[in-house]
């Protein structure tokens, strides 16, 4: 009975190892803010991937700010020395951090303002165009699993903007995120820019003198108190706000194959429900901004044809900086022609 006992428990013993050494804890990095739906989703998406795999698959994220945000997470991705793992195993990237991973995307084209006029020609053009990316993506040795959408940008300004005009003679930062080029590329197109690192953002805005306004989901600027600085949103959704899950090619590759159909699944799930959480989430903080004290800019339809008219001449100027591709640019308003019927 005691040598059973004894074989017993080594048994025990050499199966929990076992399925301990089974289990992968992916370290991804992510600028979602902490308690915002956008983060909500992610760890359910987490949760989907532990329940598909057996609890194989583990996900722990890891805050971008204590990083150097999104650059410093480019640098994370690669191991310190040869032969040496990795910090983190990937990360949910924004289209600013696509552009700083694998700049021959050009990523950064799909946030040309007022190219989209929803959700539906949003995923048109990341289905068309997913090969390309996906391409560029894997060259720097990563794999791109899905997109997510969480939010649309909207201008925040000191003072109300009904034409390009008002919005040109205002302060803005465009490149908060860390890459001057984008501010450059403003400033090709008549913007007053200045550039300014996140965590100074909300002191510039409450200084006279300073940034007087910037473009932000409405989460990201309820949450930063951006908001009650710069009282006047202009209701008109500019761009879509993407992120990006990348893992490492070496880590993808150790997944077994039932696994990664399992948390390809979890991705499509996920997708659903960022949009659906993300179609909440814009009204939600828009209303709680307005309850703050800002207002709502509508603006007419000719104003609106104007302000679409004027910005897509400017997206032309922005294109000599480079930040932004001409041939991909052509190539989506071709797209969305051909699927406006126009």
């Amino acid at each position: 009975m005691k040598l059973r006992f004894v074989v017993f428990s080594i048994l025990f013993a050499f199966a929990a190892a076992l399925s301990a050494q089974q289990v992968k804890t992916l370290k991804i990095a992510t600028v979602a803010p902490s308690r915002s739906a956008w983060d909500v989703q992610e760890r359910i998406l987490a949760q989907d991937w532990a329940k598909g795999t057996g609890g194989a698959i583990q996900m722990q994220f890891m805050g971008t700010n204590a990083m150097g945000g999104e650059s410093g997470v480019v640098q994370k991705l690669n191991a310190v020395r040869p032969g040496q793992k990795a910090p983190i195993d990937g990360a949910i990237f924004t289209t600013l951090g696509i552009s700083t991973l694998a700049p021959e995307t050009h990523i950064l084209t799909t946030a040309i303002p007022f190219m989209f006029r929803n959700q539906e020609e949003v995923d048109l053009v990341l289905n068309t165009f997913a090969p390309d990316f996906q391409k560029a993506i894997a060259a720097k040795g990563y794999v791109l699993l899905g997109w997510f959408n969480v939010g649309w940008a909207y201008f925040y300004t000191k003072k109300p903007v009904h034409t390009p005009s008002d919005l040109k003679t205002q302060k803005l930062s465009v490149a908060g995120m860390g890459l001057p080029k984008l501010s450059d590329a403003f400033k090709a197109a008549g913007f007053r820019t200045e550039d300014i690192s996140p965590d100074k953002l909300l002191q510039s805005v409450k200084t006279p003198g300073g940034v007087e306004g910037f473009y932000s989901i409405p989460m990201y600027a309820y949450a930063g108190q951006y908001y009650k600085s710069l009282p006047y949103i202009l209701d008109a959704p500019i761009c879509p706000v993407m992120a990006a899950l990348i893992l490492s090619e070496q880590v993808w590759a150790d997944i077994s194959p039932a696994h990664k159909t399992a948390m390809l699944n979890g991705v499509k799930k996920a997708q659903a429900n960022f949009i659906a959480a993300q179609n909440t989430s814009d009204k939600e903080y828009l209303d709680r901004c307005v309850e703050g004290g800002c207002t709502l800019v509508k603006l007419t339809a000719a104003e609106r044809k104007v302000m679409e008219e004027t910005l897509s001449k400017d997206a032309l100027s922005m294109m000599k900086t480079g930040i932004f591709d001409e041939k991909l640019y052509m190539s989506i308003e071709a797209v969305l022609k051909r699927h406006r019927g126009n």
